[in-house]
């Protein structure tokens, strides 16, 4: 049973891409025009192409810089906004409206306004901030929430020291699920970042390669460029979900091997 869930995770995956890319060539051929949509083997001819420029490097590397930053910033505050709730009620029913407004306020006012107060350097740091932020406190004040009362009562009779309780009890509790949100957020950073550098036209930056390929109706690298931010969302996406793997693999095998 293990091994046909294993072919069917390989499997599977790779049919559906094939599918879409033969959809893709399908609607290139029938629109018959490279300004409007290529195919994908023109897109590769010019993905392959960005692979031999210097600038290339250079603005992923950026892009990607600004993206972490900006995502252990909102990390680090959330969690210190997540412990401060979980040791004050009334400090987490206070800032409950706040996080609340942060969540469904529309991101496009959030881009417009910090347009305005900030330059286009400091613009995508500040609005994948603002919107990633709430995702990110919502995700550790719910682990802090999952963690098991019995364990917690237990650790209180036993008179457990503060330092071994968040090494053995909390971490461990929380670790699965928090790493889960960073694995979903941390992708959804770096499409924040690069729209707000398309917009701000921020210098060395995939969104300002996106925007000039776009002007210039260089369709084929403008694509190019769109399948360069796939994969570097997929590349965080996987370091996160691998992390993730080898720490609770590793974690039952010492189980196991307790025993």
């Amino acid at each position: 049973m293990n091994k046909k869930r294993v072919i069917i995770n390989i499997v599977a995956p790779l049919c559906g891409v094939a599918a879409f890319i033969g959809v893709w060539f399908a609607v290139a051929a029938s629109v018959g025009k490279t300004v409007i949509l290529p195919t994908p083997i023109e897109t590769l001819k010019a993905f392959f192409s960005l692979l031999s420029q210097s600038e290339f490097y250079r603005s992923v590397g950026m892009t990607l810089a600004r993206t972490l930053l900006s995502f252990i910033i909102a990390f680090s505050l959330a969690c210190l906004f997540a412990v401060l709730s979980y040791l004050c009620y009334f400090f987490k029913r206070a800032f409950s409206p706040i996080t609340l407004m942060m969540r469904v306020m529309p991101t496009i006012s959030i881009i417009l306004l910090v347009f305005i107060w900030f330059d286009s350097e400091i613009s995508p740091y500040v609005i994948t901030f603002f919107v990633i932020f709430p995702m990110l406190y919502t995700v550790v004040a719910n682990a802090f929430d999952g963690v098991d009362r019995g364990l917690l009562e237990m650790a209180k009779a036993y008179r457990i020291p503060l330092c071994r309780k968040i090494f053995r009890l909390y971490i461990p509790q929380m670790a699965p699920s928090v790493l889960t949100g960073i694995s979903i957020s941390l992708p959804f950073s770096v499409k924040l970042t690069i729209a707000a550098e398309v917009l701000a036209f921020t210098k060395e930056s995939m969104g300002r390669n996106l925007k000039q390929q776009s002007s210039y109706l260089e369709t084929p690298s403008l694509l190019a460029w769109t399948l360069a931010a796939i994969l570097l969302g997929f590349l965080l996406e996987g370091l996160i979900l691998i992390l993730k793997k080898c720490l609770f693999n590793t974690k039952k095998e010492g189980k196991y091997a307790d025993k």
